[in-house]
């Protein structure tokens, strides 16, 4: 093969000084290993061309191949799958080049996407760059360079891309996979300030607008910034008046603000939408709570729990308030069943352990008690608990 490549050159060198070039390089391509094989060899070789760049040079793919034997007559031919075996010959909507010279852009961009989907985000990048040198689909390009950023943990890589993405040429996604590194950064006024600058995008339509709207306000909401919250809120509900979700933070913003009649009713009108909607139950209890209606705000906290049962903030209200009521059944039987699923600690148990206590489950304050002295031998609450069903030692089994 060598000898080959030396005759090659040779040939070519000698053709081509006749007409006043040099021939400047031969580069092999594998022919065995798979396709991501040889387009690395490929784009190894642009690259080498792009850092060392020679003037008035002109880069050719040259493929060859031995000539088939003619079959003898009579015989058989080759069978489909032989054939579709058979290399083939790069055409022009096959290969790195044009037949114009120019790169092949959507032929790249195919070879883009198989390896994004392959987790080859190095080498998907390189091809990336190299689009971004035609000039073509350079927004588009610099989207996915920020998407193999951020697949490879490079988020300050990603974030700068997505801009440049959106300096070119503003889309939606750009917008939304940027801001989602932002919130998860808690940038929330950033977040906030780019979802808004998503919805000065044309042409998107109103369940897009919609989301926009709720996530900005979402964001200015952590902000701690109620008024921007509120006002994205309301121009959610002016594109969809029932939602549920939208209603709820409403109610959120003006519990924020102390305005507890105007937070209960946009609670209400979220459970009206729809009655699970545990968030907004929780909701209307801390509005009852804030009137000092503990027994009302007890049993909306009951309720919401007997939803969504993974919410602390719930669950230490409810305990509160059935400590204040004087009702202690319910609360005991919900803290039971959290304790199931959530972390263990003694703050918890020792809730757990008053409150079998007042029910007079003497028993069942034992054990309870005893594995709070099993995490923290020194709790006091613990030991005195212990020593209030002393007399009762022989009702204890």
């Amino acid at each position: 093969m060598k000898d080959l490549e030396s005759k090659i050159q040779q040939a070519l060198g000698a053709q081509i000084d006749k007409e006043g070039y040099d021939l400047v390089d031969l580069i092999p391509i594998p022919t065995h290993g798979d396709r991501m094989v040889r387009f690395r060899t490929l784009q190894e070789a642009l690259d080498d061309f792009d850092v060392n760049p020679t003037e008035n040079t002109v880069g050719y793919l040259i493929q060859i191949r031995q000539k088939r034997p003619t079959a003898p007559a009579g015989s058989e031919p080759a069978s489909k799958a032989a054939q579709q075996a058979a290399p083939q010959q790069d055409t022009g909507s096959d290969g790195v080049y044009l037949p114009n010279g120019k790169l092949n852009v959507e032929f790249l961009k195919r070879n883009v996407e198989l390896l994004f989907s392959a987790g080859d985000y190095s080498l998907a990048k390189n091809i990336l760059k190299t689009i971004v040198t035609t000039g073509e689909w350079s927004a588009p390009a610099f989207y996915w360079i920020a998407r193999c950023s951020e697949a490879e943990g490079r988020i300050e890589d990603a974030k700068r891309f997505y801009e440049e993405s959106i300096t070119y040429y503003p889309s939606l996604e750009a917008y939304q996979h940027f801001s989602t590194l932002l919130i998860k950064e808690q940038k929330d006024q950033q977040a906030a300030e780019l979802l808004e600058r998503a919805l000065n995008l044309k042409s998107i339509d109103k369940s897009v607008q919609f989301e926009l709207h709720q996530a900005a306000g979402n964001s200015w909401l952590r902000a701690n910034n109620p008024i921007k919250a509120e006002k994205h809120f309301k121009k959610a509900l002016d594109l969809d008046p029932k939602a549920d979700a939208i209603q709820n933070n409403m109610g959120v913003v003006q519990l924020q603000q102390k305005k507890i009649d105007d937070a209960l009713r946009f609670f209400q009108d979220a459970i009206s939408a729809n009655p699970d909607n545990a968030k907004a139950l929780s909701g209307i209890a801390a509005c009852h709570l804030a009137k000092g209606d503990k027994k009302l705000a007890h049993d909306f906290y009951a309720r919401a729990l007997g939803i969504e049962l993974n919410n602390p903030s719930a669950i230490f209200h409810l305990v509160k308030c059935a400590y204040e009521i004087k009702s202690y059944a319910t609360a005991c039987r919900i803290l039971e069943e959290y304790i199931q699923i959530g972390p263990i600690n003694t703050n918890l148990l020792y809730s757990l352990a008053g409150l079998q206590y007042h029910l007079g489950r003497h028993q069942d304050v034992r054990a309870t008690a005893n594995q709070i002295l099993n995490l923290k031998s020194d709790h006091t609450g613990a030991k005195e608990l212990l020593k209030l069903i002393e007399p009762y030692a022989g009702d204890i089994i």
